[in-house]
């Protein structure tokens, strides 16, 4: 028995589409030829795909492989084309049908039936609809030349122009223009072209967009229970590129050794970017003082006495030791002596690297002292080589450069030797050896 792949009414006529009705397949919906011819198609493009899966195999050859994807890609393009024209001939009728919901009609049948999401429920209606004023667009799309997602782009550029104020005649002509490079570059850099196209045919248009998508930046921060704090934001394309081009500064070129996901880098960098800021003492004063963060640690947490209570960041957040020990490596300190509770004396604050020490440092180390690692000076803290909790001094000899990586591998016990086949290995303070994984790149450059 052949099976029927269709949706269409039961006996008695259409009775449209409503959000308690499901449509359904079966003999009697076909009640015209062209409906059988409809179900035939579809049986035919489900007999082509197991053509496909059966006999596409890598025994064919590069050669037939790559011709056959071709193809596949083209008539793909060809049968999205032909299932948008289905949803703007189903969105017709409905949008004519006086009791039916005409607008939502289609878009809710795609969401219950299909189980798409609202908003792709529409963009989907919303081409069908776009492509009956565009000509040119949806015969390329017809004739398997351009993607859904070109056609989209295409439509969506026109529109703009169209809303712009553009005479007919523009607005057939940049359809035609975008169809033209639709065939020849990816949807992303056709949207790009588009912009270009529209600044020419009218500038504030464009500029009046760019306004609209400023006055619709946001970023949300919010404080898990576990501590972490997840975020969301968006940006304009110049917000955008300011925070990519500071972030891409901050982390440089990724060394052979960085195991960090490139999630892990952009986090990294967008904390990097805000600390150097910080360091800098550019930021506007804050109750008489730059911005900062601020630890507060009893004696007892700072020695790693049994008991201790962990210390806290911004006056509320418990932090651990090794934690706390990170932070202060270059902090500026001030100790308080404290009776139960009030402080009875404030001390001086102090710098552990002072201006002069990081200029001379960068002048004797020339980057980061990690052998193998390139970083320049501008890239590097003050590293104590032996810690300043355990009551050591501040001065050149016990300082040497580390950028952030290295810094925190030193300080969590780590360092850096040479086998004897010349590679580069992390060894623990336990000499339990690690790797070899850092790529000696030869010469550190002047």
């Amino acid at each position: 028995m052949r099976e029927n792949l269709t949706s269409g009414s039961m006996r008695g006529g259409w009775r449209g589409l409503t959000p308690n009705s499901r449509t359904r397949s079966g003999p009697a919906a076909y009640s015209t030829p062209e409906a059988e011819l409809l179900d035939r198609g579809l049986l035919m493009i489900r007999q082509g795909i197991e053509v496909l899966r059966r006999y596409g195999r890598k025994e064919l050859g590069g050669e037939v492989l790559t011709g056959a994807l071709r193809r596949a890609f083209e008539e793909g393009n060809r049968l999205e084309a032909a299932r948008t024209a289905l949803i703007g001939e189903l969105d017709s009728l409905e949008r004519e049908r006086p009791d039916g919901d005409r607008e939502r009609s289609v878009p809710g049948w795609l969401e219950r039936e299909v189980r798409l999401n609202d908003r792709a429920a529409y963009a989907q209606v919303r081409l069908a609809r776009q492509l009956a004023g565009l000509p040119l667009v949806a015969g390329a799309f017809e004739r398997g030349e351009i993607s859904q997602q070109h056609a989209v782009t295409v439509a969506r550029t026109v529109e703009q122009v169209e809303h712009g104020g553009a005479s007919d005649g523009a607005v057939r002509g940049a359809e035609q223009l975008m169809v033209e490079e639709a065939r020849r570059r990816d949807p992303y850099d056709l949207l790009q072209w588009g912009k270009d196209l529209r600044h020419r045919l009218d500038p504030e248009e464009l500029a009046a967009e760019e306004r609209d998508q400023h006055r619709r930046r946001f970023l949300a921060l919010q404080r898990r229970w576990d501590g972490m704090t997840k975020g969301e934001f968006l940006l304009d394309e110049e917000g955008a590129t300011t925070l990519r081009t500071a972030m891409d500064s901050v982390l440089g070129p990724r060394r052979k050794d960085d195991d960090r996901t490139p999630a892990q880098r952009r986090a990294d960098g967008l904390v990097g970017v805000a600390r150097r800021l910080l360091d800098s003492g550019q930021l506007p004063s804050r109750g008489g003082e730059k911005p900062h963060l601020t630890v507060l640690a009893s004696v007892e947490t700072l020695l790693g006495e049994p008991g201790a209570p962990a210390a806290l960041l911004d006056w509320l957040y418990p932090i651990s030791r090794p934690k706390l020990l990170q932070i202060c490596e270059d902090a500026t300190v001030t100790p308080v002596l404290l009776h139960e509770g009030n402080p009875l004396w404030v001390g001086r604050a102090r710098r552990t690297a002072s201006k002069r020490m990081r200029k001379a440092l960068a002048v004797r180390d020339r980057g980061c002292t990690t052998p193998g690692c390139d970083r320049p000076p501008g890239w590097t803290q003050a590293h104590h080589e032996r810690a300043w909790s355990q009551g050591s001094t501040t001065d050149l000899p016990n300082l040497t450069s580390r950028c952030s990586r290295d810094h925190g591998l030193a300080d969590a016990g780590y360092r850096t030797v040479r086998l004897n086949d010349g590679r580069l290995s992390r060894v623990r303070a336990d000499d339990q050896q690690f790797g070899p994984a850092v790529h000696d790149p030869g010469s550190r450059g002047p």
